[in-house]
């Protein structure tokens, strides 16, 4: 391969890398369906009371709630993004392909080179290199750098060393070139040098765009007739007539594509993007260059240097163009996207007109007329050009001379985003008001200046910008960032009316749809939000968690299932959905696993909804483990150590580990005094469904001390039989809570009645021995309250019954119960008591316990006497039966303590045992639960 044809390989490498790349990044930009303006999700969290567990009391059915996670996620405007790498990045390839122009330049002929370095003199002044205040501020040091670095090497080049060979001239143009780039940045009077040059060349780099954009004027008319040509070559069918059509339908949809960006059309014809098409004419442009070279006089002797000048022009157009997209400039991109539509008017045109008079007689005939096409016989090629660039500065009068208006405005648009860059804030927002007076087509200006005044505390401020942006150019971000502003100052109403305006201007737009939704479901209008989420067609994956949230939370449509797929907050709200149901979940379980930080209001949702409803893991010990990991971070805030330990506890009430239950409750009510209140409720509804009236009694008393006031009839018989008479009478009249109807007082008394029995039998239940039990249950003649009384004797109060008075008391349940499941268990509970041997039992069908294990419930007395049977060890036993008796006071249970407390020397807690058992128990009765036990 020819020495030569490597070198223009060489050259054209880095072009065409940035060619490509800059078209890359135009294309994600438009297709990723993200917004210019950087909008982002944020969630809130709505706790809702979910059903934990039914707690029945023989007379009442009261549910024990708790409460599960909502995730609510709304779009909100982020502060726009610098992308400050990425710029020097570009700014840098406009650099490059600025000194490979130069090193291009010198193989020029004389006139030509005297006009290019003119022209290389006006983009150096305009590429703001004086800005970087070399040698003082206001000094002109850097453009004479750059004069003596890119202008002088060049000219000796191309004066006094002109037979030089290409490979010479670009390696010391490059080496100047590159030394001038780092003499400016090293000498720079200014912070941030490099981001400084890179904002300020995109200005010199938008005028090249400008210039190529007109030099590829009519690229694809010429392609398409030098296309019709060949094909026609042999044939000589009338082409013209093809070329006609294809020319003014182009050129029609050029003048639409120019009235809509001038506001003379409003069409629903859809119209292709101009970028797309700027890069397809960049590529038509390049082959109809070639053409150029062989039949039109170049100002280079080498032809080859005419396609990378080309190339160097496409790529810094591209990268404009990729840069103003980028920064959000939209006034660059709009002066680009004006520059082509008025040169692909004028010099299509008059190219169309051209081919006509020059060529119509020979363009049918079939023969090779492309090679022709720049030796036109009349109308010269030169006086065409010359014409439609006359034509196109009449499209720019006729559109009120924008694009000065547009080129002025990016180049403020640059300068403040330098500041904004480098956190220069009230420059920043001086120079963005200014852009914004001087062309309101400017999102990025207000919506910048408004996060400027958040971060300064200047929230009136901030949100006066947007209002102003709203009445005069609103868009979507921008809305955004006013509904939100004004909801965290209380303004609902004034947020729901810009949400509702904007969607006037936007219909069917997804970000506005999904936040006035959830504003509707603040002010209590659910249908009118879940039918706005139906209407969303873009981030589906929100709008069906959020259906699912508002479904939960104010109880609609819930007829309607809706397909989470792989969507975590949907599957935690449907979660929530299920718990508030009280059902099992039927979805996949989310993972938890993979959880490793409680500072994340996803991951303590997923562990309350997911622990409320049922485990993933199959060991408790595993999912205790993770939380406890969980707890150990120093950065968790108060409110959410206390989210992880209530859940905790919810974990551990579904396992049946009653005891430590109660211990966390109680130690929570201590630690978060605020919560107290609700934790003291919760103990009481733990104990009350394990029949302990009397401590429960206490518990709703401490929750009334620390504010609880939801009190219900089902709690008053529980205090008043729990040894609080007054004290249930003081809560009822001040919180006017009616006592049940059975519940009757005459003289202060209450009367006696079979239900009244009931109770005053079932609140002692857990002191009994075994020769009360039958005739307590012998005074109570409903056969349901029989059959409640005889459960709760075989689960706590079994271990003193014979086998013949257990059958006696099942037979009881049987004859009235209604749970087929609870029936059979506690045949199987029977057996395992008859048989006395280890059971494989599954305690969860109990229904009134959520889970059962024989130490974690101090209350199931004869599975608490039963695991001292499998430990070999007496202190062990100590420890067991002392965990115990915290909570129970059943003799047995007690008079066991007593004698392990001798067996391993610790009399004289033994002997204050017994003191504190006479306290419940006769003295005829301790002596002969003594003799029998010990």
């Amino acid at each position: 391969m020819p020495k030569q044809k490597i070198l223009q390989i060489l050259l054209s490498i880095f072009p065409v890398i940035a060619i490509l790349g800059g078209a890359i990044g135009l294309i994600y930009l438009d297709s990723s369906g993200r917004p210019l303006l950087p909008i982002s999700t944020s969630l809130e969290t709505v706790k809702i009371n979910v059903p934990l567990e039914k707690i029945p009391t023989g007379t009442d059915l009261f549910i024990l709630e708790t409460q599960n996670f909502l995730l609510f996620q709304q779009f909100e405007s982020l502060p726009p993004l610098s992308h400050a790498s990425l710029i020097q990045v570009l700014g840098i390839s406009f650099w490059i392909l600025t000194v490979l122009f130069v090193a291009l330049m010198t193989t020029f002929k004389r006139y030509p080179f005297i006009i290019s370095a003119a022209a290389l003199i006006l983009l150096l002044t305009l590429s703001g290199v004086n800005g970087l205040n070399i040698g003082g501020i206001g000094t002109n040091m850097g453009l004479i750098i750059c004069l003596l670095g890119l202008l002088l090497p060049a000219s000796l080049i191309h004066v006094f060393f002109y037979q030089w060979n290409m490979t010479s001239r670009v390696l010391v143009i490059f080496l100047s070139g590159m030394a001038t780039f780092i003499l400016l940045i090293t000498f720079s009077g200014i912070n941030h040098p490099t981001l400084l040059f890179s904002e300020n060349i995109s200005i010199m780099a938008l005028v090249v765009s400008a210039v190529f954009t007109v030099y590829i004027g009519h690229s694809f008319i010429s392609n398409v007739y030098v296309l019709l040509a060949r094909l026609n070559r042999g044939v000589g069918i009338k082409i013209t007539w093809h070329l006609t059509v294809i020319s003014l339908l182009y050129l029609l949809m050029m003048a639409l594509m120019f009235l809509s960006i001038t506001g003379g059309l409003n069409t629903s014809i859809p119209l292709p993007p101009f970028q797309y098409l700027y890069i397809i004419l960049g590529i038509l442009g390049y082959i109809e260059t070639e053409r150029k070279i062989k039949q039109l006089d170049q100002p280079y002797l080498v032809p080859w240097v005419g396609k990378i000048v080309y190339l160097v022009g496409f790529a810094v157009s591209i990268l404009v163009l990729f840069k103003a997209g980028l920064s959000v400039n939209t006034p660059m991109l709009d002066f680009i996207e004006h520059f082509f539509i008025y040169s692909q008017l004028g010099f299509g045109f008059l190219f169309f007109l051209y081919l006509l008079i020059n060529f119509s007689g020979v363009m049918n005939s079939g023969k090779p007329v492309e090679k022709i096409i720049y030796q036109p016989p009349f109308f010269p090629y030169f006086h065409m050009r010359l014409g439609a660039l006359l034509t196109t500065v009449i499209f720019a009068v006729y559109a009120d001379g924008i694009v000065a208006v547009q080129f002025g405005t990016a180049s403020t648009n640059t300068s403040a985003d330098f500041f904004y860059s480098t956190s220069r804030s009230a420059e920043a927002t001086i120079l963005y008001e200014n852009s914004f007076e001087r062309y309101r087509r400017n999102e990025k200006a207000m919506n910048a200046i408004a996060h400027l005044a958040f971060q300064q505390n200047q929230p009136t401020s901030a949100i006066n910008t947007l209002t102003k942006s709203f009445n005069e150019r609103p868009n979507v971000p921008d809305i955004l960032l006013l509904s939100s502003s004004l909801q965290r100052r209380q303004r609902t109403t004034d947020a729901i009316f810009y949400l509702e305006q904007g969607l006037k201007y936007y219909p069917e737009n997804p970000y506005l749809l999904n936040n006035l939704s959830l504003l509707y479901s603040k002010i209590d209008r659910p249908v009118e939000a879940f039918r706005l989420l139906e209407q969303m067609d873009f981030r589906r994956e929100i709008s069906k968690a959020n259906q699912i949230g508002l479904q939960a939370m104010h109880q609609v449509f819930l007829e309607k299932d809706i397909d989470i797929d792989d969507n975590i907050p949907a599957s935690i709200n449907l979660s929530a959905l299920d718990n508030l149901r009280g059902i099992t979940s039927s979805h996949t379980l989310l993972k938890t696993d993979t959880i490793q930080a409680g500072t994340s209001p996803i991951n303590r949702a997923i562990l309350r909804n997911q622990w409320t409803n049922k485990s993933e893991s199959k060991s408790i010990q595993e999912d205790l483990a993770l939380l406890d990991s969980l707890l150990e971070d120093q950065q968790l805030l108060p409110i959410e150590e206390e989210e992880l330990r209530e859940t905790g506890v919810i974990r551990r009430f579904r396992d049946g580990k009653i005891n430590e239950t109660l211990k966390l409750l109680n130690g929570m009510a201590y630690r978060f005094q605020n919560s107290a209140g609700y934790y003291h409720a919760f103990a009481a509804s733990v104990l009350t469904q394990q029949m302990d009236l009397e401590n429960a009694a206490k518990e709703w008393l401490q929750a009334a001390e620390k504010g609880f006031s939801n009190f219900k009839s089902s709690h008053l018989p529980v205090i008043y039989f729990g040894g609080k008479e007054k004290e249930a009478a003081f809560i009822s009249a001040s919180t006017g809570t009616v006592f049940p109807d059975w519940m009757n007082f005459e003289g202060g008394e209450l009367n006696d009645n079979d239900t009244v029995r009931f109770y005053q039998k079932l609140a002692g239940l857990l002191k009994m021995q075994g020769k009360e039990i039958l005739p307590a249950l012998s005074q109570i003649e409903s056969p349901g309250l029989q059959a409640f009384f005889a459960k709760e004797v075989l689960i706590k109060k079994a271990h003193w019954l014979t086998q013949e008075e257990r059958e006696k008391l099942l037979n009881l349940y049987s004859e009235s119960f209604v749970n087929p499941e609870e029936l059979a268990f506690l045949k199987k509970y029977e057996q395992v008591l008859s048989s006395e041997k280890e059971t494989d039992v599954k305690p969860e069908a109990l229904a009134t316990t959520a889970s059962f294990s024989e130490a974690d419930n101090a209350y199931h007395t004869p599975w608490v006497l039963h695991a001292l049977t499998q430990i070999p060890e007496n202190v062990e036993k100590y420890n067991l039966l002392l965990e115990a008796s915290q909570f129970n006071k059943d003799p047995l249970l007690w008079i066991n303590l007593v004698k392990y407390s001798r067996m391993i020397g610790l009399d004289h807690y033994a002997s204050s045992s017994l003191a504190m058992m006479s306290e419940w128990i006769d003295r005829e009765d301790l002596i002969q639960l003594q003799i029998d036990h010990l």
